[in-house]
């Protein structure tokens, strides 16, 4: 080099993909100082990880041509060519450290470090200095290299060739990682392709992605260039040309483009888009890497097709690792998301189910639908089953105690179904009318029935969350689970309020057997299933509690009421009617199962050995049972029942008697 220049300073921008200008101009000044050109390789290769590393930590929104821009300079001094990058950022903390090279920084910073070791590997000498708060300097050295004799030069270029491949390659899989802890694809690619252009002296480059929603497009998502103006268009392929794309072995696709896709070539030069290479997982296309000419156009020098087909693998491998990675990560947050519901309704099943008086419930179901899912309004009404209507409950909301739910279609129609529903957007709905529709802050609302045994004991009416969003199918799958809770406490509350357990056999009480009789029959119209009703008095029990007293006469109902448990199924309901009677509702079951299971009953009872005073009680009883006809009130079918059992006393007590007309005594 003439003894004119010997020193080019230049700032970069923070913001821009200046790095290949920068490039050009050490290539050039490197040149001009007769480095080999696998020298100005390995520089290229140096410098480009020191800019990126520069403007990483480089004050960012910053106007252009700022004093803060990383500053760059080369220096010659006829043997050693010295780069220097200085960034203006926070510097590191030399206490974090206790020797400030490459390799502790490595270690000690939080994102890539100041540098990677190819800097140190491919450079003679590396220096990084800190000035916190103010940046740091980063200091690389190469020396000039005399092949003496000529006939070496070949080896040690090569030499020089398989260890900047090593070295580049390595960046590469160190990028893939950073991309896939904590960097959007865009930003990965790019300092991909910042490392792939200036390391290899190409003056543009660009990395298309197939569109994850429409298959025909591939989005030019990272657009490097040198001076060209014109930005890299949208690419359109059918299906069928991905297919295509997809079975082709070598990656070299230019030819395939440019006869699938014709305009793209055209609209741009040689330098612009010389070389296209087919990014793809398995024998999924995810996009193509498009790579323009040299920088050292001169030298006639061509593509390394294995190097590049290796890189661009490395970069199919880098985007399909990042879209594994997000989907694990969306799968991992819906799982999460799930995890804080479930544990909602858990803790929303616990503060539910502990709330046994029934004028309370309410008030602390809209907390927990306010709380859990950020409801505004909130409505329950309760079926009155004398009356067969529902009452509004007394919430924090301004609204009447009774609303004629039969009139409304909406309320009708989930009442009947006992379905849920829920409504998006009442715009769009063609199935109901929604005159109230203007109070909506969101044209979204859900109703949900309370179902409990085939019985609806209430409606939730949920419109209109607290943060403005409008209510999601999560919402919906989330408040029927609520709801499903709210049921079981409902039939709790009910239960406690009326006190349906007998205190001495812990059997449900008269009233509920008719209460469940009813519901059963109600049932039963719906699905046409069969019922049947035992009812079974003891025999001579009066004449027990005479000779042995009343606290006797306790303790044998006691452990017949426990016998009666034990041998009915888990689904059979039964009650004590009164004194010494008890009846047991049997669904699903016609009149000869009935028949068997009161059998089955009375053997139990007989043979079971009964002690007072080491003196065996004999005690027996007789059954009535009854099938449920169609046409039958609940009265006529307990009339039935005792009927019969009126008969099995009659005939002698200490059996079972069933009939329905036409049939013989059983």
């Amino acid at each position: 080099m003439g003894s004119l220049i010997k020193q080019i300073t230049l700032k970069v921008a923070n913001e821009r993909d200046s790095e290949l200008e920068a490039c050009e101009v050490l290539d050039t000044f490197a040149k001009k100082c007769d480095f080999l050109p696998e020298s100005i390789d390995e520089m290229r290769l140096a410098f480009i990880e020191a800019l990126i590393n520069a403007k990483e930590h480089a004050p960012k929104n910053l106007p252009e041509g700022g004093e803060t821009d990383v500053q760059t300079s080369f220096l010659y001094d006829g043997e050693n060519l010295t780069i220097l990058v200085r960034d203006f950022g926070q510097g590191f903390n030399p206490t974090q450290v206790e020797k400030p090279d490459i390799k502790k920084k490595l270690k000690s910073a939080n994102k890539r470090g100041w540098g990677l070791m190819l800097m140190e590997k491919l450079m003679d000498g590396v220096e990084i200095s800190s000035f916190p708060p103010s940046g740091t300097l980063i200091k690389m050295v190469k020396k000039r290299i005399k092949i003496d004799p000529p006939e070496s030069g070949d080896l040690i270029r090569e030499r020089k060739r398989i260890e900047r491949l090593k070295y580049i390659l390595g960046s590469f899989i160190d990028l893939s990682s950073f991309l896939c802890q904590n960097r959007d694809l865009e930003t990965g690619l790019r300092s991909m392709l910042r490392i792939l252009l200036g390391t290899l002296g190409v003056s543009r480059g660009a990395i298309y992605i197939v569109d994850a929603t429409h298959h025909d497009a591939l989005h030019c998502i990272v657009d490097i260039k040198l001076r060209a103006k014109e930005k890299f268009p949208q690419i359109r392929l059918s299906p069928a040309d991905l297919g295509t794309l997809s079975t082709l072995e070598n990656l070299e696709v230019s030819s395939a483009i440019a006869r699938l896709c014709p305009d793209f070539f055209q609209t741009f030069t040689k330098e612009e888009a010389e070389q296209v290479y087919l990014l793809k997982a398995d024998a999924e296309v995810l996009g193509i890497l498009v790579l323009g000419a040299r920088f050292r156009l001169e030298d006639n020098e061509a593509y390394d097709g294995d190097l590049l087909s290796t890189l661009s693998r490395n970069i199919s491998s880098a985007i399909n690792t990042f879209r594994l990675m997000e989907q694990l990560k969306s799968a991992n947050a819906e799982l999460d998301t799930r995890v804080k519901e479930l544990s909602a309704v858990r803790e929303a099943s616990q503060s539910i189910s502990s709330e046994l008086e029934i004028e309370n419930l309410p008030f602390t179901v809209e907390r927990i639908f306010q709380n859990v899912m950020k409801i505004g309004k909130f409505s329950l009404a309760l079926h009155d089953p004398s009356e067969n209507r529902y009452s509004l409950c007394q919430t924090g909301r301004d609204l009447p105690q009774v609303l004629d739910l039969w009139s409304s279609p909406i309320s009708r129609y989930v009442i009947q179904k006992m379905t849920p529903l829920f409504v998006p957007d009442v715009t769009r709905e063609k199935r109901f009318q929604f005159p109230r529709a203007k109070n909506y802050l969101t044209p979204s609302f859900i109703v949900i029935p309370v179902v409990v045994q085939e019985e609806v004991l209430g409606l939730v009416n949920l419109t209109d969350r607290t943060d403005g969003q409008a209510l999601t199918e999560r919402d919906f799958h989330l408040a029927q689970l609520l709801c499903a809770q709210l049921g079981i406490a409902l039939k709790n509350a009910n239960l406690y309020k009326l006190g349906i357990t007998d205190g001495l056999t812990h059997l449900y009480t008269q009233h509920y057997l008719k209460m469940r009789l009813a519901q059963e029959i109600s049932r039963l119209r719906r699905i046409k299933s069969p019922l049947s009703l035992i009812i079974m008095d003891m025999d001579g029990f009066r004449a027990l509690n005479e000779a042995h007293g009343d606290f006797v006469g306790d303790q044998v109902l006691s452990k017949v009421s426990n016998i009666i448990k034990r041998q009915i199924r888990f689904n059979d309901i039964p009650c004590r009617c009164g004194g010494e009677k008890f009846a047991i509702i049997l669904p699903d079951t016609n009149l000869k199962g009935a028949v068997i299971a009161a059998e089955k009953l009375r053997t139990a009872i007989e043979t079971n050995k009964i002690l007072h005073q080491a003196t065996e009680l004999k005690v027996t009883a007789s059954f009535g049972v009854a099938a449920f006809d169609i046409n039958m009130s609940l009265e006529q079918f307990l009339d039935a029942a005792e009927r019969q059992l009126r008969e099995a006393k009659a005939k002698g007590g200490n059996m079972v008697w069933g009939l329905t007309e036409g049939d013989e005594a059983k």
